[in-house]
C-alpha cells in the first residue's frame, strides 16, 4: 500500500512538472511571437519613414521636352526644385521665359543655382534634403561635369540619400556627326583667354590623342554670372554679362597655342567638326578645316569642336554629309 502510494506522488509529479514544462514552453512562444510581431511592426513604422531624397536629375540637351518621365516624377515628389546654370545650358538660356516654361511644366517655381551657389552654399541644399525631397536639374547627364560628381561626395558625407536619373550629353550627341564615340580620346575644355591669363594645358592632351590617332572633343567655354575682376579688387562684386565661347574664337586660340608651341600638334588644315545647339530643333554639324569652320557663322550658343583624328572608312562616309 505504501509502495503504491509513493509510486501514484511521484506519478502526480511528473504530470505537474510535464503540465508546468508545456506551460513553460508555451509561454516562451508567446514570448517569441510578441518579439517577433513588435519587430515587424517596428519596421513597419520605420519603412513608412522613408528616408528624404536629393534626385540629381539630367534635362537632356534641347528643351524642357527633353526630361525623362523617370525625371519629371522626381521633380514632381520634391518640396524644392533647383536648376544648375552654369556648366551647360538648355536652348532658351536662363532667361525668365524659359524659367516660367519649365515651371508651367513642372507645377512648381524653380530656384536658380549659379556657379556661387553650387560651389559654396550647396550644404544649405543638402541640409534641406534632410528633411524633405529635394530635386536638382542639370543640363545634359548629371555626371557630365566633375562639379556634380563632388556635389554626390558631399550629399554622402552629410548622409543624404542620392538618387541620379540620367538623360543624354554632349559627350554622346556629338556621335551624330559619323565619328565613333569609342575612338575619342581625352576630352579637353578650352577657357576663354584673357590679356593676363592664356592657359594651354589642353595642348598636350590634344597632341597625345592625335598621337594615338584619336579624335579629341573641345568644350568651349561659358561664363554666367562671373564677378569682374574690378569688382573684385573693390570688394563688392559686380557681374559680367553671360558669354559664350565660339568655334571662330576656340580656333583662333587653338592656332594661337600651336604657333608658341610649334610641335605640330594640329594646324589651320587639320580636319574638325563643329557643332552648335546639339538636341536642339536647329542644331548645326559642319565638317571642315579649322581655316574653312572660322568663316561659318554657327549661330547663338552653345557650341564645340570635335578634332578629328584617323578615320575609319565608315566614319569619313558619315562626314561627307557635314563637309563644307
Amino acid at each position: 500500500m505504501g509502495s503504491g502510494l509513493k509510486k501514484m506522488g511521484e506519478g502526480m509529479l511528473v504530470a505537474a512538472a510535464a503540465v508546468f514544462k508545456e506551460k513553460e514552453e508555451k509561454k516562451g512562444w508567446y514570448l517569441v511571437e510578441w518579439w517577433q510581431s513588435r519587430r515587424y511592426l517596428l519596421w513597419r513604422e520605420r519603412s513608412k519613414k522613408k528616408k528624404k531624397m536629393l534626385y540629381i536629375i539630367g534635362l537632356g540637351l534641347g528643351d524642357e521636352k527633353d526630361i525623362t518621365l523617370r525625371g519629371l516624377e522626381a521633380v514632381n515628389k520634391s518640396q524644392k526644385v533647383y536648376i544648375e546654370a552654369y556648366t551647360s545650358l538648355l536652348s532658351f538660356g536662363i532667361s525668365q521665359d524659359g524659367i516660367n516654361t519649365l515651371e508651367k511644366l513642372y507645377g512648381k517655381p524653380l530656384i536658380v543655382a549659379d556657379r556661387e551657389m553650387v560651389e559654396e552654399k550647396v550644404d544649405d541644399m543638402l541640409l534641406e534634403a534632410r528633411e524633405f525631397d529635394v530635386a536638382f536639374l542639370v543640363v545634359g547627364d548629371p555626371f557630365g561635369a566633375t562639379t556634380h560628381s563632388d556635389l554626390v561626395v558631399r550629399a554622402k558625407k552629410l548622409d543624404v540619400e542620392v538618387k541620379v536619373i540620367y538623360n543624354a550629353s554632349v559627350m554622346n550627341a556629338v556621335g551624330v556627326c559619323g565619328l565613333q564615340l569609342y575612338r575619342y580620346g581625352e576630352t579637353v575644355s578650352l577657357p576663354f583667354f584673357t590679356e593676363t591669363w592664356r592657359p594651354d594645358s589642353f595642348y598636350e592632351k590634344i597632341q597625345k590623342n592625335r598621337g594615338l590617332g584619336l579624335h579629341t572633343l573641345c568644350l568651349l567655354d561659358i561664363r554666367v554670372k562671373e564677378p569682374s575682376l574690378e569688382s573684385l579688387c573693390r570688394g563688392k562684386k559686380q557681374y559680367e554679362p553671360p558669354s559664350f565661347m565660339t568655334i571662330g574664337v576656340a580656333i583662333d586660340q587653338l592656332l594661337e597655342v600651336e604657333q608658341l608651341r610649334g610641335e605640330s600638334a594640329y594646324s589651320e588644315d587639320t580636319l574638325c567638326v563643329g557643332f552648335a545647339r546639339l538636341g536642339s530643333e536647329n542644331q548645326m554639324v559642319v565638317a571642315g578645316s579649322m581655316k574653312q569652320l572660322r568663316t561659318v557663322d554657327f549661330g547663338p550658343p552653345l557650341h564645340c569642336l570635335t578634332i578629328v583624328g584617323k578615320t575609319h572608312p565608315v566614319e569619313e562616309e558619315m562626314l561627307d554629309f557635314y563637309r563644307i
